[in-house]
């Protein structure tokens, strides 16, 4: 054998590619723009059969491979290729040409493909064109098998092929095709598809997933019965087909691998035994995943002794999230060949059937996420090739016994978000010794029982232990010790009140979350050692005191950090302030200083709180490039300063600003408005002074009532945990209360309470059609409130207490249906309060106390007449009218008074003295010339005279 193996290998050496050939390739050398990894450097010298990705023919010589795939998929390893060089027809015996994962881009699909007609195997699957339609110049290669166009990696992302149009006819002269691949192309608009397609005399395998196809090109009755028992492999997942699953795939009786998931298909006639029972008794894999409503008969009924089938061979059964609604039937145990069963997300309820023990070839065995309650059975314990276990978010109750004890090949074992009462020894995972990954958590009465010194059999890779109370007693599990390959680690929630330890060295591991414990001490002082790799560290909610080591500056990988709830104190250093960062929580501590003014690099954090320390100075500047910023809380500290221009100006991405609670002083900067996403304002408890930016209606996502929510980025921890159920504290409806960042994103909000604020409430907040919560309260704001109020909709909390706001309620008030807190005292206003609509409702007079001339119930003070505190600008006027009469009338009458009393009392002297009455006559006759041209006063005069 050895001397066989040494001549061929000879041989092969001594083989030497025809010059014209390798001339041939290094023109086409010339094409490729980058080559990551220098992979043609090797295409040179004079073989070029020995090149990277060339093959020749051991006797002739001549090239008839070249193989430059780009098997990782992404564009920083791929080849960039500006064109195929024409010189790539010199190679006449070319049969086996693999470009896959390449990019083309700004290239077309080279209409010289159709030239290479010795080709019979072309793969240019996953690679970038900037192509609308393919060549019909390919149809020219009537010797290809193998022709693999799938655009799955890049569709949706890169150009990419995207459209056969309607012209598929050149496809029917690719008479030697066995393998066809159009994965991620548009074919919507290929009406006559599956006609041509059913032409090609030898096709077995058709992958047409994600092809945007429709019920009306599934036409199988234009089909020639040839092609319906020819077909081996059929994949039409990821498109838009609807209705009943159509019985002719049940009749397709060479079928192999039938893939219908992620569809709209409703119903299965007979239930999906039908499939597996039917005519197909050589179905290797069927997968109807994905169908939501699939439903119909669920799994239908074991009838094998009416089927046509003597044995079966099927080894892939997938119906995750099929709805089958249905418990499992025991008849699934007689599929001894199954290698892969997956019934997640089915609304399967009852029992875990006994039977499926019987499956001992099983390798993956998923019933995640269903309604399954009772034991796991003790039977398992026979499926001796498991590989994974996945029996999480379920109801089940109980261990069997040996359940898994003898699962010697089990690599992952996932019995989380269960019921599950018992105690996990030793002795269950003393033979699994493959065992990375366990996942025990949310079982609360679940308790593990080993020894302090146990050495386990395995070497974890996951582990998720939170909210298993029962199960370290307390302190960190000892065992952890020997764990060296850890990735992944979560100990949320299991009443660990030991220190942190200091023996935790895990140079592999990515994710720590040891939050809401009750960890005591400081973080040990080699941290950054210890772990130097790790990206995503969660001690929030503990007991953890002490500054921060300084070794943990060495964490360069950081990416979500959350320290919130703890009693850290000292200062922040720069170094922690890395470019990775996105997540940074270190709110409720006792930090002071100030917070890193320019050292750091925050250029891509999303999310910064920094609320309730004692943190000082002025905004931190080193936010100033921090655009990608969607998350800021500098609340409760002790910043102070103006509100930066930049604020506005720089971090356009921000969805929530809240500062409340600082030494903040100066105007709200009007810059501030440029945030046209922003949705929580929160600047309340300040020393702001001047009056609110007129140009409110900026804020356009408040304008909407319907919100995104925040646009956070989400890397590899998106499926283990979402930062976004964190709970942040936020002032809504008068009251600061904790809500998850989740449901904050719903929180519409403007606080700009507790600050001395002046002038008046700029109309273009009733624009804020989106917005839930407004306090102004405890400021100098003066004038009306805006009489459009009611434009607000969205409105819950409107408090606008304690200012010198003046003139009538709005009525428009009364249209915000939605509003269950309204507070308007301590003001000046002044008329009847409305009592129509949604403002019947607040009977309490606490919402309109202190306004000295408002009456109407709920006060106690009831208006005179109607009309005298008429609540509108017009009746004000008319109020103001009758009052300026009544001064007119009131100085009238002291004027007729004193002229009557003056009239006499000089008259009477006359009477006395007839020298003065001369006198008398001239000034009298002056006087009522003057006076008497009111006709008023002399009508009042009259009278008066008369009554003397």
């Amino acid at each position: 054998m050895m001397v066989l193996l040494q001549f061929s290998f000879s041989r092969v050496s001594a083989i030497i590619c025809i010059q014209k050939e390798r001339e041939a390739l290094l023109q086409f050398k010339k094409s490729f723009g980058t080559d990551p990894f220098h992979l043609l450097a090797s295409w040179s010298g004079t073989n070029c059969c020995n090149w990277y990705g060339v093959g020749c023919n051991q006797t002739t010589g001549h090239v008839t491979m070249i193989d430059l795939r780009n098997n990782r998929l992404e564009l920083s390893t791929s080849f960039y290729i500006h064109s195929l060089d024409p010189s790539l027809l010199e190679l006449k015996y070319l049969n086996y040409l693999d470009l896959s994962g390449n990019n083309f881009d700004p290239t077309q699909i080279p209409n010289i493909l159709g030239s290479m007609v010795e080709l019979t195997y072309l793969n240019l699957s996953n690679s970038v064109f900037n192509a609308e339609v393919l060549p019909r110049q390919l149809g020219n290669l009537t010797k290809l098998v193998v022709l693999d166009l799938s655009n799955y990696f890049y569709y949706n992302t890169y150009p990419g092929l995207k459209s056969l149009n309607r012209d598929v006819e050149w496809i029917s002269h690719l008479s030697s095709l066995h393998f066809f691949s159009l994965t991620g192309t548009d074919l919507s608009e290929a009406s006559n598809l599956m006609q041509v397609l059913s032409s090609l005399p030898l096709l077995s395998s058709l992958i047409l997933s994600d092809c945007s196809l429709q019920n009306n090109q599934l036409s199988f009755g234009s089909m020639n019965s040839s092609f319906l028992s020819r077909v081996q492999h059929l994949d039409l997942s990821k498109n838009n087909f609807h209705g009943p699953i159509p019985k002719v795939f049940h009749n397709m009786t060479s079928l192999k691998f039938l893939d219908l998931s992620e569809n709209e298909f409703n119903f299965i006639d007979g239930g999906v035994s039908s499939f597996i029972f039917g005519n197909n008794c050589i179905l290797k894999a069927l997968d109807l995943s994905y169908n939501f409503n699939l439903g119909g008969d669920g799994f239908g009924s074991y009838e094998n002794e009416s089927m046509g089938c003597s044995r079966y061979d099927l080894q892939v059964l997938k119906l995750k999230g099929t709805s089958l609604k249905t418990k499992i039937p025991d008849w699934l145990g007689k599929f001894k060949n199954l290698r892969s069963l997956s019934l997640s997300r089915s609304h399967i309820y009852g029992s875990i059937p006994a039977s499926l023990g019987n499956l001992s070839q099983l390798e993956d065995l998923d019933l995640s996420d269903n309604a399954l309650t009772g034991a796991i059975p003790t039977s398992f314990g026979r499926l001796l090739n498991l590989r994974i276990l996945s029996l999480e978010w379920n109801r089940l109750e109980e261990l069997g016994q040996e359940c898994f004890i003898q699962l010697e090949n089990l690599e992952v074992l996932d019995i989380s978000n269960n019921s599950l009462k018992g105690v996990l020894s030793e002795a269950h995972f003393a033979n699994l010794s493959r065992l990375n990954s366990l996942l025990i958590s949310y079982n609360e009465h679940l308790s593990l029982d080993v020894k302090s010194k146990w050495v386990p059999p395995f070497q974890l890779m996951f582990l998720d232990a939170s909210s298993c109370i029962g199960c370290f007693q307390g302190a960190f599990p000892q065992w952890l010790r020997t764990q060296n390959a850890l990735v992944r680690l979560w100990l949320f929630n299991t009443s660990i009140s030991s220190a942190f330890p200091t023996w935790l060295r895990a140079q592999n591991l990515i994710i720590l979350d040891l939050s809401h414990n009750q960890i005591v001490g400081p973080i040990p002082t080699s941290i950054g050692d210890q772990m130097p790799n790790l990206q995503f560290l969660y001690l929030n909610h503990n007991l953890i005191n002490d500054s921060l080591p300084l070794s943990f500056c060495k964490l360069k990988n950081l990416t979500e950090v959350d320290l919130s709830n703890n009693e850290f104190s000292g200062m922040v250093q720069g170094c922690l302030l890395t470019s990775n960062l996105m997540y940074f929580d270190l709110s409720s501590n006792n930090f002071s200083g100030r917070f890193p003014y320019s050292h750091g690099n925050l250029s891509r954090v999303e999310m910064l709180n920094l609320r309730n320390n004692n943190f000082e100075g002025s905004m931190p500047s080193v936010l100033k490039n921090a655009r990608d910023l969607n998350f800021l809380d500098l609340g409760m500290n002790k910043f102070s300063g103006n509100i930066p221009r930049w604020v506005g100006n720089n971090l356009g991405d921000l969805k929530c600003l809240m500062l409340r609670g600082n030494l903040f002083n100066g105007t709200i900067p009007s810059s501030l408005c440029n945030l046209t996403g922003l949705t929580n304002l929160d600047l309340a408890h300040n020393q702001l002074e001047g009056s609110i930016p007129q140009n409110l209606g900026n804020f356009a996502a408040m304008t909407e009532k319907v919100y995104v929510g925040f646009s956070f980025s989400r890397e590899a921890y998106v499926a283990f945990s979402d930062y976004r159920e964190k709970s942040i504290s936020q002032s809504i409806k008068s009251n600061e209360l904790d809500y998850t960042m989740k449901q904050l994103e719903l929180m519409v909000n403007i606080d700009l309470s507790q600050n001395y604020l002046v002038g008046s409430i700029p109309s273009e907040i009733t624009k804020l059609k989106g917005l839930i919560g407004l306090n102004l309260s405890h400021n100098n704001l003066t004038g009306t409130i805006p009489a459009e109020i009611g434009e607000i909709e969205s409105l819950e909390s409107l408090d606008l207490s304690f200012n010198q706001l003046s003139g009538p309620i709005p009525r428009s008030i009364s249209r915000l249906n939605s509003l269950g807190d309204l507070k308007l005292s301590r003001n000046n206003l002044s008329g009847e309060i409305p009592q129509e609509g949604h403002l019947f409702t607040f009977n309490e007079a606490s919402s309109f106390d202190d306004n000295p001339y408002l009456c109407g119930d709920p006060l106690p003070k009831k208006c005179t007449t109607k009309n005298s505190f008429e609540p509108s600008f017009t009746n004000i006027e008319n109020q103001d009218e009758e009052e300026d009469k009544w001064d007119k009338w009131l100085l009238y009458i002291m004027i007729i008074l004193g002229y009557v009393v003056g009239f006499w009392g000089v008259i009477g002297v006359l009477i006395f003295k007839r020298s003065w009455r001369t006198v008398e006559r001239i000034l009298h006759s002056q006087m009522n010339s003057q006076l008497f041209d009111n006709p008023l006063l002399r009508l009042l005069v009259c009278q008066s005279s008369r009554s003397f």
